[in-house]
């Protein structure tokens, strides 16, 4: 007998734990030269709600959202897509560690976002949460810098 499956397509969750304070962490994620360190290859951020959140990829892409909820250190809510989605970030303390939760919903279920948003989005979050963590533990970045080495050409780090 087959187990049953479900799946939500318009969300995912991830996490993971660093050590680093929350302040640190949620720095890491709103201020732009923080934000450049780990993720995008260049940021501008107005780090307050309404604020502006720009990243430029390796890759080409651009992404020009908005903060929608900024609460510092533990939440922070922005734009992410072009047809309504969200991600949210929430920060809090574990011991002397810290857990980085992060949430993008609001994706629509057709084959392309799937594909696109689900899929694409939550690969390409595993490994920039990880550099995350790699970047404030020990100072490293995992990302490729050569623009013929980026996610258009299946590098996973870019």
């Amino acid at each position: 007998m087959p187990i049953p499956f479900s799946y939500d397509w318009t969300r995912f969750v991830l996490r993971i734990e660093i050590a680093a304070s929350p302040a640190r962490v949620f720095r890491a994620w709103t201020e732009s030269d923080e934000v450049q360190a780990w993720f995008p290859e260049k940021a501008e951020s107005e780090p307050k709600k309404g604020g502006r959140y720009y990243l430029e990829f390796l890759g080409g892409d651009i992404a020009d959202m908005k903060f929608l909820e900024f609460r510092k250190p533990n939440k922070v809510v922005f734009t992410f897509g072009d047809k309504g989605e969200t991600v949210t970030v929430r920060i809090r303390k574990a011991g002397k560690k810290t857990i980085c939760e992060l949430e993008q919903s609001g994706m629509s279920t057709s084959p392309k976002s799937r594909v696109h948003m689900h899929m694409g989005c939550k690969t390409g979050w595993v490994f920039f949460l990880t550099n995350l963590k790699a970047y404030l533990e020990h100072g490293i970045d995992l990302r490729s810098h050569d623009r013929r080495k980026t996610y258009n050409q299946s590098y996973v780090n870019s």
